[in-house]
């Protein structure tokens, strides 16, 4: 028996058919598409999103403090500073300045400025934030060039060199010792000679004898002097019992660091205190 032969389709028809399956795929990846957007949308929307605004972290070559090494730093409080900004995932770039123009940085708070090492003042928590503490020095030692030696002798306490105003003591401008003995010499009134040069420099004036002595940590002492081109035989650093102890170190921010972007930092440091790396107490 034969097969009936099989009609054509009408082409209107067909038309119809064709337009439908364009439809139907049309549709199909619409669908697909959407479902990538919501499951790519809050991924992108976190890639394109401004991202936060780095810290600018100041620092001078203060060895064995803060040492510039690669684009980070290292030393006794260079080294937990910068280290916590990495833990705590804060955009950081460093930047060497001077002290006295950090200070006035800081207090402009036109940026996201940082200082490294700073002591604790009252008056400062006015134009900026502090954080915990990164490292707490050693009492502070006097440093005098090697033949001024005999003009200290007669001298038991701090108090008693305070009181000499024979002997000029060196003083960075708008640094502060700590607060026992910025306060000592607010009382004493010591023959002071201030300074904007860095601690390097200010080594290299008492040598040449252009102040009689300076105050200084004494874990700073010998790499400040060799790092200024002398020998540890060209200085006497004497030791006072009644020396206070020494101050906590902070990092110190501009007002323009958010109060939550210090809570990160603090967690950081505090977390590498926890691990036996904390500033000694």
């Amino acid at each position: 028996m034969n097969k009936k032969s099989k009609r054509p389709m009408p082409a209107h028809v067909a038309e119809f058919g064709a337009d439908v399956r364009r439809i139907r795929r049309r549709r199909i990846g619409m669908q697909a598409a959407a479902w990538v957007g919501a499951l790519l949308g809050p991924m992108l929307a976190t890639a394109q999103a401004p991202s936060e605004p780095r810290v600018t972290l100041h620092y001078i070559q203060r060895p064995p403090y803060m040492v510039a090494q690669g684009d980070g730093l290292v030393g006794l409080t260079g080294g937990p500073t910068y280290q916590a900004f990495k833990q705590a995932n804060v955009p950081v770039h460093i930047e060497e300045t001077s002290f006295a123009r950090q200070l006035r940085t800081l207090k402009d708070n036109t940026g996201w400025d940082c200082m490294i090492g700073m002591f604790w003042k009252a008056e400062r928590e006015e134009f900026g934030r502090y954080s915990k503490p990164v490292y707490q020095d050693q009492p502070q030692l006097v440093l005098a060039a090697a033949g001024q030696q005999q003009r200290f002798k007669g001298h038991a306490t701090i108090d008693d060199v305070f009181r000499d105003r024979s002997l000029r003591l060196l003083v960075k401008q708008a640094y502060s010792y700590g607060t026992p003995l910025d306060t000592l010499m607010e009382q004493l009134q010591p023959n002071r000679r201030a300074t904007v040069d860095e601690n390097l420099l200010m080594v290299r004036q008492i040598k040449l004898g252009m102040a009689d002595h300076m105050l200084m940590a004494p874990e700073e002492a010998a790499v400040a002097i060799e790092a200024a081109g002398f020998q540890p035989a060209d200085f006497v650093q004497i030791r006072y019992k009644n020396m206070p102890p020494g101050e906590h170190r902070h990092l110190f921010c501009s007002k323009n660091v958010p109060a939550d972007v210090m809570q990160r930092l603090d967690a950081a440091i505090k977390k590498t205190a926890d691990k036996g790396a904390a500033p000694r107490r």
